[in-house]
């Protein structure tokens, strides 16, 4: 009987200390300097534009010149619709090499999971993952493809990269260049474009939609369209629909819901939508603070933050340049948006809290705190004379008290 005993234990010690083991490897809290892509807006039209190649050449065949810059602007776009990663590709005679980086959920062995490999392109020949690293464990060439093949095998990701793969016609490395060449059958457009954009149960959007149009419909035409108006009856109906198992998935569909009407997206060839009043939604009596917060609390309910953080810094860069002019209120409704958006999705309990909290609002300062204090309308060269950079202490510290004043809104109380 000792020694079943025995067996029995030895038989779940082993293959959990084992396991254990493997994901210390794997793991790290060490800094590398592995650059963060600033994606400019010309940067993630580009990136567009890859991805989605084949849109408007549908049965055709697709051909592809890419330079080493491409490459890391389509990557780090694609990864971070999907993970807070960075993400470093390098350009040689017959191989791609690749180095990544995950940022981890908060866990017993490390901040993040590194990755760095390389893709041989052989002319005439399939490519081939070799020198797969992972963290400190090396893996044999023989099971490199295997691995990364299973690594992904359950993601979205998987099934853009698989969509693609099965219709790529030819691949080969000139110098400095990358050539692709595929044909995508006529349905392939939706599907990608379904795969780069949250997951959707139609018939819970639709059941949204109706309670946001209810809303609409009873709105006092004589007064502003508080976002709060928008958001509140939506969390209502996530409260009634949620339970801990679909919380993070119904406020998904709540700030798709609310982006999608804050931005003005609705489908203006759907007849039954002529009949809904739209009223602009605002934020302290301005519409670009509703449209800021929004936009990026979507972009972070799909688990985007740090495309969302890089989006707005940049377009807020932009402005300085030939615009409006820098603005600290926009910054700072994209990271309220971007709380929002990271709370609501965290995890069960947040999400059903959030539901709690978001349906007995009664105003909109439960979530955006007052910030029109904050400097706007400076023009580049007035915004480095004050700043410096976006890295320098005086301009963390202006970002420092933005999240501390989001922070202290109600509903993350």
């Amino acid at each position: 009987m000792l020694l079943l005993l025995r067996v029995i234990l030895y038989s779940i010690a082993i293959p959990t200390l084992t396991i254990a083991i493997c994901i210390s490897l794997s793991t790290s809290n060490k800094t590398i300097s592995i650059p963060q892509w600033q994606l400019t807006n010309s940067d993630i039209q580009r990136a567009k534009n890859i991805l989605h190649a084949n849109q408007h050449s549908t049965d055709q065949i697709v051909s592809l010149s890419l330079s080493e810059r491409d490459l890391n602007i389509a990557c780090a776009y694609l990864l971070n619709l999907y993970a807070d990663s960075q993400s470093l590709i390098k350009l040689s005679t017959d191989y791609l090499s690749f180095q990544l980086r995950f940022t981890l959920p908060d866990n017993l062995f490390g901040r993040y999971i590194d990755l760095q490999f390389q893709l041989y392109i052989p002319p005439y020949q399939a490519p081939a993952i070799k020198n797969l690293q992972i963290g400190q464990m090396t893996i044999a060439d023989a099971y490199a493809g295997l691995f990364i093949d299973k690594a992904i095998q359950h993601t979205r990701l998987n099934q853009y990269l698989s969509l693609f793969l099965q219709n790529l016609k030819e691949i080969h490395l000139n110098p400095g260049q990358l050539q692709i060449k595929y044909q995508l059958p006529a349905q392939a457009s939706t599907k990608i474009e379904n795969l780069l954009t949250p997951n959707i149960d139609q018939r819970a959007l639709n059941q949204y939609q109706k309670t946001l149009d209810k809303a609409l419909l009873k709105h006092d035409a004589t007064w502003r369209l508080s976002l709060s108006d928008v958001l509140q009856p939506l969390f209502q109906l996530a409260q009634q629909r949620s339970t801990a198992t679909n919380a993070i998935e119904e406020n998904q569909l709540v700030i798709f819901i609310a982006n999608r009407y804050v931005n003005n997206y609705s489908d203006s060839k759907n007849k039954k939508r002529k009949a809904i009043p739209y009223y602009v939604p605002s934020l302290y009596k301005r519409t670009d603070m509703a449209q800021h917060f929004m936009w990026s609390a979507a972009l972070s309910a799909s688990g985007s933050s740090h495309l969302a953080h890089l989006v707005g810094v940049e377009k807020e860069l932009n402005d300085a340049k030939r615009g409006s002019g820098f603005s600290f209120i926009d910054l700072a409704a994209d990271r309220a948006g971007v709380k929002l958006g990271e709370y609501a999705t965290a995890n069960p309990e947040q999400a059903l809290k959030i539901q709690q909290k978001m349906a007995n609002i009664t105003n909109y300062q439960a979530f955006m705190p007052e910030i029109r204090d904050l400097p706007e309308n400076l023009s580049a060269q007035a915004f480095y004379a004050q700043y410096e950079s976006i890295y320098s202490a005086k301009y963390q510290s202006v970002l420092q008290e933005i999240d501390q004043r989001i922070s202290a809104c109600a509903i993350y109380q």
